[in-house]
Formats: structure tokens, C-alpha cells, sequence
């Protein structure tokens, strides 16, 4: 029996109602996911930087639509999805996203990133509007996409102190991986951490 929540569950944490993200919300969630990540790193990436990310999110969502139905379609055949994804509303708005995933992410298999011994899952995405941190909503999004504290591994930009210190309250440590984030990202440094059972 699988330990996460059911694709149709709704969950409510404070102002918040948290579900998983459907076909129709790809527009919604890139947008929303494009103002999140450019706003989560002034003191790392270059002002254009988040420019890049604000023009480029309406013609993501196509991917995304395709994506979400795909793995929503793969969880109701009761096969293993690639990704899980939910978004959190306050209201009508978006107030956070996260985002796990049961496979590595193409670029480690091109750069032949080695992986964990027993550690498969990976926090693929978690940001959060500025008005909702502090609120629970990062821990309730931990929860969902890693129940049971399982074992996972995540990829954190260089120079993001605030996101290390809080995936360390939740078990990680980094493991000295380092590699380049690539041209799209200007290529800041990116760190692996992981915890295990």
C-alpha cells in the first residue's frame, strides 16, 4: 500500500488547502511556480536571471499539462508515478508548490550523477510565497511528498543558507556532491543532500 495520499485527497493547514495539482492548473502553476523561484534567490542569481524565469513559464505549460495527466493517469492504473506534484491556495492563490519524484532528474543520468545505496526518492521542488513561510505550510508539503520521513535525497542551489538550515531540521546532510546548475542558471553551484531511514 502506497504511503502517499490519495490523487484526489485535499488537505487543509491553517488559511491553506493543499490537493494535487490536475491538468487544467498548468497555466496557473507555472505562472505561479515561474514568481515563486525567481523571487527565492536575489542574493545568488543575477536580477536577469528572474526575468528569464517570469518570460518563459506561459510556454512551460503544455510539458506540464502533458506531465500532470500522465503521472495522475499512471497513479490511477496503480503504477508508480514519475512525479507528484501539489499545490497549496490560500483562496485563489497559489501560496506554495512542491514536488516529488520516484526517478532522477534527466541531467543526473547525463552527467552520471552516482547515486544513494537505498535512497531513490527525491524532493524534486518546494518554494513558497514570502507570505506563507513560517506558517507550517513547507512542513505539511514535506509530509506529503516524503511520508514517513522516507529516505530522499534533494538538489540545493549554492548559496541558498536559509533552505540548507531547513532541510537539515528535517534530516538531510549534504554528501560533498557538487555540480554545475548549467547556462540557464548561470551556472551556480548545486549541492546534494540526502537522508536516509
Amino acid at each position: 500500500m502506497s504511503l502517499f495520499d490519495a490523487p484526489e485527497a485535499v488537505h487543509r493547514v491553517g488559511p491553506y488547502v493543499i490537493r494535487r495539482a490536475q491538468p487544467s492548473d498548468a497555466l496557473a502553476f507555472c505562472r505561479a511556480d515561474a514568481e515563486m523561484v525567481a523571487g527565492s534567490y536575489p542574493d545568488v542569481m543575477p536580477p536577469i536571471w528572474s526575468e528569464e524565469r517570469l518570460a518563459e513559464a506561459d510556454g512551460l505549460a503544455p510539458e506540464r499539462e502533458l506531465a500532470f495527466a500522465t503521472n495522475l493517469a499512471a497513479e490511477a492504473r496503480g503504477d508508480e508515478p514519475q512525479d507528484r506534484t501539489w499545490m497549496a491556495f490560500a483562496d485563489d492563490e497559489i501560496s506554495g508548490i512542491c514536488v516529488s519524484r520516484s526517478t532522477p532528474q534527466d541531467w543526473e543520468s547525463v552527467n552520471e550523477v552516482v547515486p544513494i545505496p537505498g535512497v531513490t526518492q527525491q524532493l524534486n521542488h518546494l518554494y513558497l510565497r514570502p507570505s506563507a513561510r513560517g506558517t507550517g505550510l513547507a512542513d505539511a508539503f514535506m509530509d506529503l511528498a516524503l511520508p514517513g520521513r522516507m529516505p530522499a535525497y534533494l538538489w540545493i542551489i549554492g548559496g541558498n543558507a536559509r533552505g540548507w538550515r531547513y532541510y537539515e531540521r528535517h534530516g538531510f546532510v549534504g554528501d560533498g556532491i557538487t555540480y554545475s546548475c548549467g547556462p540557464v542558471w548561470y551556472d551556480a553551484p548545486l549541492f546534494r543532500m540526502y537522508r536516509t531511514s
